[in-house]
């Protein structure tokens, strides 16, 4: 695994660092678009000639050893600059912390042909419009690592970088010591391509397995928003003798359009620094409604670990924009996994426990549509379009409409992370809510599963649950809760316990209802069901 690691890191440092389907509807009724914008084309840079040589000079690219960069042979045409049977010395990269290229002393590079174009001197620093490394091998330092596994790379490539990232990929190739890779809008490039990532485990006393993959592609990184991310082809089997544990791992194809790395680096990387997640909560305030992508696809995912199988054929999710080009909406278009089992550690044990429910597979679809008007600042998830459902199991139907996304944004902002949910539901002011449980016959298979563990029948569990929750009314009666509210809730309950339907429960405020006034409440006495606009069925 650790050669694995240093291949995958390796893949970072010599370079710098989606969706084709769109939802079914283009424009939603309420006149939210959903688009995706074209990603950019573009060409390559010309450079400069006469300063050329010069700039092969800076990277220490002269003299086959005069850096980290040895090779067979060095033609130089205009602003163009090929090199064949070259040695990158990537085990001469070293690092004092996480933000610095490390972990890369365990093996060098061999590179077929490097190329590289529109070379040029600007200001001083070396620059280059194109590079190209095509059929790299990584070469462990020490042989007993050759034999634990191989690592190879079809190609690398990166097009029209910026000067600051240009001049970190140039400082690559020299002895001096190499900086920390270009944050923010300095880390910028028209495309950057890795294809063909093969690595190959192969520990006599540990980890084996495969990780493959066709394609990564970054397009139009520019202000730290990528117009296209894109990933294709990517398998993964790895065996773990120790812990008797098989994982295989596909998927198709991902791709995320407009995204947005700025709030999607802070939310998976700084998620423990609260300065950070301060930042990145002001980002989101300023537009609630944006998760941080245009559109994103995924294709043809599947696992299997140890006998649990995994496996999702699509997902499509994509934000809507206004006529002011603001974004409204996200919406995901209907999805299924599945879930099963196969011989292994896990799936036997999983097994079992879909056996005392009555299933041999579990098939869960869903959706989600979601809208926000700036205006108002309300959140509406859309009646029927927000869903999961198991198949013969049972449906759960949600919609809702609250305020105060603003304002949740800001008071998370502006305290400690671990008390982010309690500002949520302090600033949420909810105007309407329903939820729908539609009962497909998965109550029946709970109550047997259940009945088969404690030895009891079926019935009888059913009838002590349902004679409990009639009771509860008159249990609450001292607390000042509504006894309507109580009685209508517990009947719906009761009735579909018995004989479950489809359970309905809304609620609708004559005003709007914050959440802090349920909180800071000490008589519940005021929460009526007229007020609360409650009702419950079982239908």
């Amino acid at each position: 695994m650790k050669y694995l690691l240093t291949g995958v890191a390796a893949i970072t440092m010599l370079t710098a660092c989606g969706q084709k389907d769109k939802p079914d509807d283009a424009a939603a009724p309420s006149g939210i678009v959903f688009s995706e914008s074209k990603v950019p084309s573009f060409s390559v840079h010309k450079g400069d000639a006469g300063s050329a040589a010069a700039a092969l000079a800076a990277m220490s690219l002269e003299t086959p050893g005069s850096g980290n960069v040895t090779w067979g042979d060095r033609t130089l045409n205009g602003d163009k600059a090929v090199f064949t049977d070259v040695t990158i010395v990537t085990s001469a990269y070293e690092g004092d912390d996480e933000d610095e290229v490390s972990g890369l002393d365990g093996a060098d590079l061999t590179v077929a042909k490097l190329e590289l174009d529109g070379l040029a001197m600007q200001e001083g620093a070396p620059s280059f419009s194109r590079i190209l490394l095509s059929d790299m091998t990584f070469v462990p330092t020490d042989p007993e690592e050759a034999e634990n596994g191989s690592g190879k790379i079809g190609s690398i490539e990166l097009v029209n970088p910026s000067p600051e990232t240009a001049g970190w990929v140039a400082s690559l190739f020299s002895e001096d010591e190499v900086p920390d890779l270009p944050e923010g809008d300095a880390l910028a490039f028209d495309q950057w391509a890795v294809k063909d990532v093969d690595f190959r485990i192969d520990d006599p006393d540990g980890e084996q397995g495969t990780f493959t993959i066709g394609t990564i592609e970054v397009t139009g990184l520019k202000d730290q928003a990528a117009a296209l991310m894109k990933l294709d082809g990517l398998t993964f089997d790895m065996t773990d003798p120790v812990e008797d544990t098989n994982m295989k791992f596909n998927l198709a194809s991902v791709e995320m359009r407009g995204a947005d790395l700025g709030l999607l680096t802070d939310a998976s990387e700084d998620a423990s620094d609260p300065e950070e997640v301060s930042q990145m909560m002001n980002l989101a305030g300023q537009d609630p409604a944006n998760p941080g992508y245009e559109s994103l696809t995924l294709n043809g995912f599947d696992m299997n670990l140890a006998g649990v199988k995994v496996d999702m054929p699509k997902l499509v999710s994509a934000v809507g924009r206004d006529k002011k080009n603001s974004v409204v909406a996200v919406k995901t278009e209907p999805f299924k996994v599945s879930l099963t089992t196969d011989e292994g550690k896990y799936g036997d044990q999983l097994a079992g426990q879909l056996a005392m429910l009555g299933y041999e597979t579990l098939e869960l679809s869903g959706a989600g549509y979601q809208t926000y008007d700036e205006t108002t600042d309300l959140t509406t998830y859309v009646k029927g379009q927000n869903f999961w459902e198991l198949k013969d199991g049972f449906r759960i139907d949600f919609g809702a409409q609250y305020a105060g996304a603003k304002e949740m944004a800001a008071a998370g902002a502006s305290d400690d992370p671990s008390d982010m949910l309690g500002d949520t539901l302090d600033n949420m002011i909810i105007h309407n809510m329903e939820l729908v449980v539609d009962d497909d016959g998965f109550m029946d298979r709970a109550f047997n599963a259940y009945a088969a563990q404690s030895g009891q029948d079926p019935q009888e569990i059913r009838n002590q649950l349902t004679g409990m929750l009639a009771m509860a009314p008159m249990m609450a009666a001292g607390s000042g809760i509504d006894a309507e509210l109580l009685t209508e809730a517990s009947t719906a309950l009761s009735s579909f316990v018995s004989d479950p339907k489809t359970l309905t429960i809304k609620l609708a405020p004559a005003e709007p209802l914050a959440m802090s006034t349920l909180a800071e409440m000490e008589d519940p006495s005021a929460l009526t069901k007229e007020s609360l606009g409650f009702s419950a069925a079982n239908e």
